[in-house]
């Protein structure tokens, strides 16, 4: 009988161990099968980590970086809503290179300014939840990529202990807030994205050495025919017009003659710093050539091309150049317009048709602008 007894006591002290042992496994909330799903996800996860992270890092282009992410990013984060925002390392102040600002070239927004200028100070990711209830919202700023967030995700980017810019998730009032986990996520990859965007920006400056006017600081003319047909690939893709305008300063010749070469170098690039004012941050600014200039204006019809040419002519007229060398120069230009698909579907046909225009101007009393418009 003792053996018996010594026999069953042994079992139940087995069974109790392997109870114990299974417990450690699996904790009492999970069966065999989620963690098994967990796994998984883990596993799947790390792949989507790994691809991302190469893909991340042998991109040069910031538009298909911006893609990449905005494409793996939304699934992972739960939200489509992101933005991107540059640094500039002289002043400290930024601006957003998405979503593109319609405003001018200069919209660049002082440091620290806004929750998003303060995340750039900051140098760290962080959840912000409620942002309009927070103390340093500011509408310009924060509001850029949805105007009423209900949380949001900073990411800075950060290489060599500098930062570069920003990545920020937003979620709209009516979705689901972001988490501490996902802010987690999303920080896994902060040096992918550092690495690709200084990548991306060491590549730009490069190309901008070979596409850069010296004189202007506009692109040139070897630029044109790359950037037009992007952008006309871009138009035709989403079936937007876009318009050209090509544009030759009246009568500069007279004044190299009258104040000589220097003066003249000195106009054109006061000229350039006047185009670059005028134009949206989505538009393109070209010196073709002497004193030969084009703006690509993407998702502009005509009509709109010729008001914003006019007013741009009017201001024009009321400008003074070359006060600081001790001159007060007026100058006048002639503009043409052509736009897609209207006056031609090729870089060729766009470009021939907007360099018509301006020459009848020229032809008549310059100072003005042509543009052929349909009797629909």
């Amino acid at each position: 009988m003792k053996k018996k007894s010594r026999k069953a006591s042994s079992k139940t002290s087995a069974s109790k161990k392997s109870k114990d042992l299974r417990s450690l496994v699996y904790p009492k909330h999970l069966n065999e099968n989620t963690v098994i799903q967990e796994l998984r996800q883990k596993v799947e996860r790390l792949k989507i980590f790994d691809s991302l992270g190469r893909t991340l890092t042998s991109c040069l282009d910031l538009d298909e970086i911006l893609r990449l992410v905005i494409d793996r990013f939304a699934h992972l984060v739960g939200t489509k809503n992101m933005g991107l925002l540059i640094t500039i390392p002289e002043t400290n102040q930024f601006h957003f290179q998405y979503p593109p600002s319609t405003a001018k070239f200069h919209n660049l927004f002082s440091p620290g300014r806004g929750i998003l200028g303060g995340a750039i100070d900051s140098g760290k990711s962080q959840l912000v939840l409620n942002p309009l209830d927070h103390p340093n919202f500011d509408s310009e700023v924060d509001g850029m990529i949805h105007d009423e967030p209900g949380s949001m995700i900073t990411l800075p980017i950060i290489s060599k202990g500098r930062v570069l810019g920003l990545l920020v998730f937003v979620t709209r009032k009516n979705e689901k807030d972001l988490t501490q986990e996902k802010r987690a996520l999303v920080d896994t990859f902060s040096d992918y994205i550092a690495i690709a965007v200084e990548n991306s920006m060491s590549h730009r400056k490069v190309q901008d050495l070979t596409i850069t006017d010296d004189l202007t600081k506009l692109y040139n003319s070897r630029y044109l025919p790359v950037v037009l047909e992007r952008e006309l690939s871009r138009s035709r893709r989403y079936r937007e017009e876009l318009s050209l305008v090509f544009l030759d300063l009246d009568n500069f010749k007279e004044v190299n003659d009258r104040y000589g070469h220097m003066a003249g170098s000195k106009l054109l690039t006061e000229f350039g710093d006047f185009l670059y004012d005028k134009v949206r941050s989505s538009d393109v600014g070209i010196r073709y050539g002497g004193d030969e200039f084009v703006l690509i204006l993407p998702k502009t019809p005509k009509q709109a091309a010729i008001k914003f040419v006019a007013r741009t002519i009017e201001e024009l007229r009321a400008h003074r150049f070359l006060r600081n060398s001790g001159l007060d120069l007026k100058i006048t230009a002639s503009f043409g317009i052509s736009s897609f698909p209207e006056d031609g579907e090729t870089v060729d046909q766009i470009i021939a048709s907007a360099d018509r225009a301006m020459y009848e101007v020229k032809k008549g009393s310059k100072d003005g602008l042509f543009a052929q418009v349909s009797k629909a």
